[in-house]
């Protein structure tokens, strides 16, 4: 008959079957098995089995209230219980509603639970942490009783300060609340009530954490010097802004903030800006805020020198100073931003003062050559033998602006260049010209790879160093610019024009090359335009010596890759000098393998020295 009967009607066809059919235990475990709710009708023995009943209750929550009243009455097992199905909190007794641990169990398992919890349950902050799971994110979607829960706003915000825009209008106009956010986030002074960011204490609290929070305070608050000093102290960027216009014009507060933040300058009054105190306390922290001064400033002689000593103050220890190690100083990372800003004020003098003014011209010179000197210290600069760069920058001022060069600063870069020659004649002294030719090559790169690795981070430079790389392919290539563009006799590096009785014919060029040169030697003739017009000679398979016809000029030009056509012009070649061509073809050919063999030795030291 069961069968007959829809499943939903059960319990219905239970009620008015015999006793004898609902004290069939088996019979009966089978209906509660399939439909909980008719547990209500089977033996006690089947209502006290802890077993039958929990699988019952994992699908059909309600039937808990179906299960005998020991086990009703039984903690452990109702936790069970619960565990399968938080559901089941919604069925057990009072007691049990209000247990905080079942109930906590339920919400962390089902937070959907929490709409059927007591009064008493949905109040208690662990609760609503509970509901919260960790997401602070979660907390705009609460029930509202949640986000008016004062202890637990309480709690959360002083981690997730932030979140104070989420919790209820009332708890944002609560001091405690609003004091515990802004303890943990700056950002939450903004969504207080307007009364609580007109309160000092708050306002204190929040600008110490951050001085950032001061642009959400009180006009009143803008206007309080030792909240403006506090949220300067905790703040490194230009709190200034945000402070009223009465402390913009506040010595005191204004050099408070130029220490702290070069760019705050730029909110000080008009009158601190051009103070004589301020613009030093500027220039002595954040040489680099000379370009934002105000322009009669930038035209001040002594502030123009003072900018320039405070250069080169700031400079690196370079005592202590490491290529691969962080800057020594507090504002430059590495001498390349000094050596940029010196020559920003540099060029702020007037080319006749340092005509005129030899005393000004040997004191700016002297300048320039201590910051050249503590860029290069030996040790320290593994890829330099000696640096010139910076000076040389200084002298090339000079000349364009047609002024004598100090001789401070002349006898400084001859120094330098006598040095570095010195230094390479040492470094190569036993190597042949063709071998000191390709290891400076590979110096330059190493210095190249070097500083990138130093500015980028080392592991960037894998794929550079990898055997089939570019530092491999670029020593190589400059290598046999080398060769090629220096060969004796090979060029006529000037007076080849079109009337020297030249007439370059490149079929004839390519006749001659291709009888000289062995078959295994690729050679090409290319026809395409005026511009591409070649014989192409691969070398090997990245070297490629083009021979390009130059109109108008009836001459040859040879160009080591195509990289030549694009950055610069190849070498000139006289037509009757092919055979010398050949030989140099040649010769690349046969030492080549050697010369690439200790360039991939070098990548390969490299990469251990940089530890790819």
């Amino acid at each position: 008959m069961i069968r007959k009967v829809p499943e939903e009607l059960w319990c219905d066809w239970l009620a008015q079957t015999s006793d004898e059919d609902r004290a069939d235990e088996a019979f009966m475990k089978k209906l509660v098995l399939r439909r909980g709710e008719c547990l209500k009708f089977a033996p006690d023995t089947l209502r006290s089995d802890q077993s039958t009943v929990l699988k019952i209750v994992k699908s059909c929550p309600s039937a808990i209230v179906y299960a005998s009243e020991e086990l009703q009455n039984d903690r452990k097992f109702i936790k069970q219980a619960v565990n399968l199905n938080a559901g089941v909190i919604k069925y057990v007794s009072e007691r049990f509603r209000n247990d905080k641990g079942l109930v906590l169990l339920a919400v962390r398992s089902d937070r959907e639970i929490f709409s059927s919890l007591t009064e008493e349950m949905q109040s208690d902050a662990d609760v609503a942490e509970a509901w919260l799971g960790g997401k602070p994110f979660e907390l705009k979607n609460a029930p509202g009783i949640i986000r008016d829960n004062k202890a637990f706003a309480i709690r959360t915000l002083s981690m997730y300060g932030g979140f104070l825009k989420d919790v209820s209008e009332r708890l944002r106009a609560e001091k405690d609340v609003v004091t515990a956010a802004v303890g943990s986030d700056w950002n939450a002074l903004g969504y207080a009530s307007e009364e609580l960011r007109g309160d000092r204490d708050v306002v204190l609290t929040a600008v110490g954490h951050d001085g950032y929070a001061l642009q959400f305070a009180s006009e009143e608050l803008k206007d309080d010097k030792e909240i403006v000093l506090s949220a300067i102290a905790t703040y490194e960027g230009d709190v200034l802004e945000y402070a009223s216009e009465r402390l913009k014009d506040d010595k005191e507060t204004v050099l408070a903030a130029v220490k702290r933040c070069g760019d705050s300058i730029g909110f000080a009054s008009e009158r601190l800006r051009h103070d004589g105190d301020v613009i030093r306390a500027v220039l002595d922290a954040y040489p680099g805020q000379f370009e934002n001064l105000p322009e009669d400033v930038q035209e001040d002689l002594d502030h123009i020198l003072f900018g320039l000593e405070s250069v080169v103050r700031n400079l690196p220890d370079p005592e202590s100073y490491s290529f691969f190690e962080d800057s020594t100083s507090e504002y430059y990372t590495d001498f390349a931003q000094a050596e940029e800003d010196f020559l920003d004020i540099f060029e702020s003098i007037p080319p006749e003062e340092l005509e005129d003014d030899p005393e000004l011209n040997d004191r700016v010179s002297l300048l320039a050559v201590e910051l050249n000197g503590a860029y290069y210290k030996e040790g320290n600069y593994p890829y330099e033998d000696v640096h010139d760069g910076f000076i040389r920058s200084i002298e090339a001022l000079y000349e364009e602006h047609d002024i004598p060069v100090s001789p401070v600063l002349k006898e400084a870069v001859d120094a330098l260049r006598r040095e570095s020659e010195k230094k390479k004649d040492d470094k190569y002294k036993d190597l042949s010209p063709e071998q000191r030719s390709f290891y400076e090559n590979t110096d330059r790169y190493e210095k190249t790879v070097g500083g990138s690795a130093v500015r980028f981070g080392a592991e960037g430079e894998r794929e550079y160093l990898d055997p089939d790389g570019g530092f491999v392919k670029n020593c190589m290539t400059s290598f046999v610019k080398d060769l090629v563009y220096s060969t004796d006799g090979l060029y006529r590096d000037s007076g080849l024009r079109e009337d020297d009785g030249y007439e370059v014919d490149l079929d004839k060029a390519y006749e001659e090359i291709s009888a000289r040169l062995s078959p295994e030697i690729n050679v090409v003739r290319n026809h395409d335009s005026y511009y591409s017009e070649n014989v192409t000679v691969d070398v090997t398979d990245d070297i490629h010596l083009i021979l390009v016809r130059a109109e108008p000029l009836k001459i040859m030009e040879i160009w080591v890759n195509k990289v030549d056509s694009e950055r610069e012009h190849g070498r000139r070649l006289a037509p009757d000098r092919l055979g010398e061509f050949c030989d140099t073809v040649r010769y690349i050919r046969d030492i080549y393998g050697k010369y690439e063999e200790l360039a991939l030795l070098r990548a390969a030291e490299i990469r251990e020295k940089l530890g790819l």
